[in-house]
């Protein structure tokens, strides 16, 4: 895998940079991640790969860790009536935590409720689950990449997730959805 995404750098014209290890724990814990940069959550189950072009890795994963932990008070915001929740759960994430992260006993509860005019309610937002893995310790490749444009990070991504293919990106559901067609 690593050799796929050295290739991808190379067709950028941009020199590799060795990415480092750390820990889903240690970037929620402003350990590491405090630049802006790649990074590759559960590497080893090819979970998945995003970008912090324009902000820190630690910032992006304020909704990452809320969408392991399938915290849906986080996920939703303060529980009121508002024109959408404080972040989203998309459907390849779901699918990805139940895969991979969680035991599945079945589809994640709606964590908010649209409104004929527009707006949201809460939902579910006590749901309780299994974690099967502990998500502080997940492990998490960064790559410190606050020498290039968000242009320039945000290029290397996208070639990155059409390569490799990671099960909780956007793409690699849509993919997985086509594929059942």
């Amino acid at each position: 895998m690593l050799d796929q995404i050295k290739q991808i750098f190379a067709n950028h014209n941009i020199d590799w940079v060795e990415p480092y290890l750390t820990t889903e724990g240690a970037i929620n814990r402003k350990e590491a991640g405090m630049h802006r940069g790649l990074y590759y959550i559960y590497p080893e189950k090819n979970f998945y790969f995003g970008k912090a072009a324009t902000n820190t890795v630690y910032k992006r994963h304020t909704t990452h860790r809320a969408k392991l932990d399938v915290d849906f008070n986080r996920l939703y915001g303060p529980p009121v009536e508002k024109k959408q929740p404080k972040y989203t759960f998309p459907e390849g994430w779901k699918d990805a935590i139940r895969t991979h992260i969680i035991e599945d006993t079945g589809p994640l509860p709606e964590f908010f409720i649209k409104t004929k005019n527009g707006t949201v309610l809460p939902g579910t937002l006590d749901h309780q689950v299994t974690h099967k893995v502990d998500v502080d310790s997940l492990p998490v490749l960064l790559w410190n990449l606050d020498h290039l444009t968000a242009e320039q990070i945000g290029a290397i991504e996208e070639d990155i997730i059409v390569t490799i293919w990671p099960y909780a990106n956007d793409e690699t559901y849509r993919r997985r959805l086509q594929a059942k067609k």
